[in-house]
């Protein structure tokens, strides 16, 4: 017979020997139970202590600014980091702690984070100018000068509408004016002088003036400043400008190799800037290199036709070809990009006279004959303004009339600017 399925017994799976399986341990679950227990209830008392500790941490009392600015005067950094960190972080747009953190981060020899916390302080915090003005200065600790010259022409270039504070701007200018003397740009430097010259008070415009003056007198040695640009060179290599000044001043040191082979590195990287073409042609021709001089010459490019030197170089190369006409043009070009070039004026002049132009000659021979005596009349007339203006009282005739000479000096040099600002100080 077939079993019936419903009362069949059912398979054995217990154990060995058919033996059933055990029922569950009771005890066992009254045993884990406190310690199931027991972890719930840490975990709850977890949560409410990590609330607590959450809650008085964003509730504390926080020291104000002032007393942080006292702890950094008396170089408690440790407390002040700590204080500004929370400061910051419930309040991440808070300019004047981030300027404070980072102070504190460049007073311990922190400056790349002295440099990120000011970054971070927003465009329209009311000091940015402050905090730009210390960016700038820490790269320039760094030696990364062309970071710092982009800092600090932010504080001079500032929104006219919301200037930069007097005091930051003038140190501003001056961290800006030092750091174009080391580079020998005096053209940018020039800028920078008008810029200060139109936001100075009537009583400080006759340093300005005088500074523009010394700027044609006075030049850094170049022992001097190959220090200064070895080190910008080395903590940036794409600083061109540090490199051009760098080659200019490895010439004149006598560092033939290291100068020709910085400014071939500025050309290859920077073939558009007119100014590296002119200091290349002007370092080949001092080393009396004529066929490379003339090589470089033929590939210069169109772009940089704007530099005068260069039209000066083509006129010298003609001369020397014996093509008086073309080299003629080319000296006529370069006065009509600068008309006080006094070399072009004198070569022009005899070329004319080559020519049979006898009255183009005599007028650019008496032009030049203008600005050899102006230039060399200038040092002697700053230095006799310099005694007035130390002994004498502002309205006193001596000083007006060096103040006048120095005006007519500029007049006849060229520098319009400079030959105005003269003639305002000295009245009617």
């Amino acid at each position: 017979m077939i079993p019936d399925p419903v009362l069949a017994a059912p398979p054995d799976r217990g154990g060995p020997a058919g033996r059933a399986s055990p029922a569950p341990d009771s005890g066992a679950r009254r045993r884990t139970a406190p310690l199931r227990l027991f972890l719930m209830t840490g975990l709850i008392l977890g949560g409410f202590a990590y609330n607590a500790w959450w809650y008085w941490r964003d509730t504390r009392p926080l020291a104000d600014l002032r007393k942080i600015e006292i702890w950094i005067g008396n170089r408690e950094y440790g407390d002040a980091r700590k204080e500004l960190g929370e400061h910051l972080r419930r309040a991440p747009h808070d300019g004047a702690a981030r300027i404070m953190l980072a102070r504190v981060l460049a007073a311990r020899g922190n400056l790349t984070g002295c440099i990120r916390e000011l970054q971070q302080v927003p465009t329209w915090w009311p000091k940015k100018d402050e905090a730009l003005y210390r960016q700038g200065q820490a790269y320039l600790m760094l030696n990364r000068a062309r970071d710092a010259e982009a800092a600090l022409l932010a504080v001079i270039d500032a929104d006219p509408l919301h200037p930069a504070d007097p005091a930051i701007f003038h140190d501003a200018s001056q961290e800006l004016l030092s750091l174009y003397a080391t580079e020998d740009r005096w053209d940018d430097a020039h800028v920078i002088l008008w810029k200060v010259y139109d936001r100075s008070p009537p009583e400080d415009r006759p340093t300005v003036l005088a500074m523009r003056i010394q700027s044609e007198l006075e030049r850094i040695a170049p022992t001097e400043s190959t220090k200064l640009l070895r080190r910008y060179v080395a903590a940036d290599p794409d600083d061109w400008e540090a490199r051009r000044a760098l080659a200019n001043a490895e010439l004149a040191l006598g560092q033939r190799a290291e100068a020709l082979r910085d400014l071939r590195d500025c050309l290859d990287a920077r073939p558009e800037d007119p100014r590296l073409w002119r200091d290349y042609l002007t370092m080949l021709q001092s080393l009396g290199e004529v066929d490379d001089f003339n090589a470089v010459l033929d590939r210069v490019p169109a772009l940089a036709e704007t530099e005068p030197d260069l039209w000066i170089f083509r006129a010298q190369a003609r001369e020397r070809a014996g093509d008086w006409t073309t080299a003629a043009a080319h000296y006529r070009r370069a006065l009509e990009l600068n008309p006080n070039l006094l070399n072009a004026h004198y070569r022009l002049a005899n070329i004319e006279g080559r020519l049979g132009h006898s009255i183009e000659a005599a007028a650019h021979r008496k032009r030049w004959q203008e600005l050899h005596e102006a230039r060399s009349a200038l040092r002697q007339a700053f230095g006799a303004y310099f005694e007035a203006q130390k002994s004498l009282p502002n309205d006193s005739p001596e000083l007006l009339a060096s103040i006048r000479r120095l005006a007519s000096i500029c007049q006849t040099l060229g520098w319009s600017r400079a030959a105005d600002g003269w003639s305002r100080l000295a009245g009617p």
